[in-house]
């Protein structure tokens, strides 16, 4: 088990080494994939695929965006990582097929050289919050959408782009194909692949300026392409990062801890639940709790409580199932889900209803079953002995055992009877039957 850990522990290490250098004399390109959700796991590849270019002094770095968006605390890391960078940031949305909406399109538009493949899109940023009381996406305040247009503004004015075009990215939900971004001056090329893309920019000035120095040329002609591979580490932040995944690992890491109390003795709910709480807390450290998604899953948990001590016909149950939808779609912390796309937000809210009902179904059924449990006794009424037959284990004079149902039981007798003959219970005392021999 050691050895295993240990292995694990190398594995994970290794993930976070960067890659090795390159011993050539020709410029070296490094080329990094970013694709799904802007979140943690997406910022951390952006500043690690930095790294690596700046450590080897590239030429430039290449990163391929294919997003819908995300929050947009991720958002505002990865733009400061590029805005810091040493060398070169090209982000190119492809391949074809591929987006680069909300947060994405902020990305782009802070690169030092923006790309698209044929057949992508970029736009549609206007922000989006929950609405606590019907759980459904709907666009933020004016206040927020005004600091978001001004602020992409700043980053298209900073790299000589469309200023105009930027702002109706996010005050009308504004999306561009390839062609309609390149005439609006949103972007400076398109190209069909890496290729294409690294003979089209070579000689190309970048936009704006590069540790305070503008009219940096790219110098591409002839260079290494690297690929930068993404570590398992890598991925699992992807993963833990995501709102919607952090959410349903709280939920369901706070039912293993109550669902360990409540069975003493089994040890796996509660071990299971206070890993996955762990790395829901760990996911959630990026994002941001909001405080009263918290409190409304504690209530849920409470009601599930009442309805197993107090049984109410599904009452309780029915409240806490609610409850805990509403408490699972407002843990992200509201102000970093502005740049979630908006499909987002309706898959968010069904993952939420299913898990909602699952998780309450399951939580309620086993409280119900565990103090069910608790409760039982042995039942020693006469309603559920008189008349049973059984066989006299042991010689009964006044007292000894018999064997009633398939169990030992102890049993009096006013007459004797001997081990071996067949009985019959006539009435019972606490743990003691009364028996009589069995007529045949």
């Amino acid at each position: 088990m050691k050895q295993l850990a240990c292995l694990l522990l190398l594995l994970l290490l290794a993930g976070m080494l960067p890659a090795p250098a390159i011993a050539t004399d020709d410029p070296v390109i490094y080329v990094a994939t970013v694709d799904g959700m802007i979140a943690e796991g997406a910022a951390g590849r952006f500043r690690k695929a930095i790294d690596i270019a700046e450590d080897n002094d590239a030429a430039a770095l290449v990163v391929r965006l294919d997003t819908p968006g995300g929050l947009s605390t991720a958002m505002n890391d990865i733009i400061r990582a590029i805005e810091s960078s040493e060398v070169p940031v090209i982000v190119y949305v492809g391949p074809a097929g591929a987006q680069a909406f909300s947060a994405g399109t902020f990305i782009l538009l802070s690169s030092h050289l923006a790309a698209m493949a044929p057949a992508t899109s970029i736009g549609a940023c206007q922000p989006r919050v929950i609405d606590p009381a019907t759980g459904t996406a709907e666009p933020a305040p004016q206040k927020e959408i005004n600091a978001f247009s001004k602020k992409i503004e700043s980053i298209a004015g900073s790299r000589s782009r469309n200023t105009t075009a930027a702002r109706r990215f996010v005050t009308e939900n504004l999306a561009y194909t390839p062609g309609e971004a390149s005439a609006n001056n949103t972007i400076e090329l398109v190209a069909e692949n890496l290729t294409e893309l690294v003979a089209m920019a070579d000689g190309m000035t970048i936009q704006g300026t590069l540790q305070g120095k503008a009219n940096v040329t790219l110098h591409l002609a002839g260079a290494d392409v690297v690929h930068i591979e993404w570590s398992f580490r890598d991925t699992l932040v992807d993963y833990l990062t995501d709102p919607q995944v952090a959410s349903l690992l709280l939920t369901i890491g706070i039912l293993g801890l109550v669902m360990g109390f409540l069975t003493p003795g089994f040890h796996v709910p509660e071990v299971a639940g206070a890993i996955l709480l762990i790395l829901a807390l760990y996911g959630l450290s990026f994002i941001g709790v909001n405080a009263a998604g918290v409190l409304l899953l504690a209530l849920a948990f409470v009601f599930m409580a009442v309805e197993a001590y107090t049984p109410t016909f599904g009452l309780w149950t029915t409240a806490a199932v609610i409850t805990l939808i509403f408490g699972i779609v407002l843990i992200p912390a509201s102000d970093a889900l502005y740049g979630m796309p908006a499909d987002w937000f309706t898959s968010f809210r069904i993952a939420s209803i299913a898990a909602a009902i699952v998780i309450g179904g399951f939580f309620a059924y086993a409280l119900y079953a565990s103090l069910k449990t608790k409760r039982s006794q042995p039942r020693m009424g006469n309603e559920e002995f008189i008349g049973r037959t059984g066989i006299a284990v042991t010689d009964i004079d006044p007292e000894g055992q018999v064997k009633v149902r398939g169990k030992l039981w102890k049993a009096r007798s006013d007459t004797p009877i001997q081990e071996g003959e067949a009985i019959v219970v006539t009435g019972t005392e606490r743990m003691t039957l009364h028996v009589k021999k069995r007529n045949t």
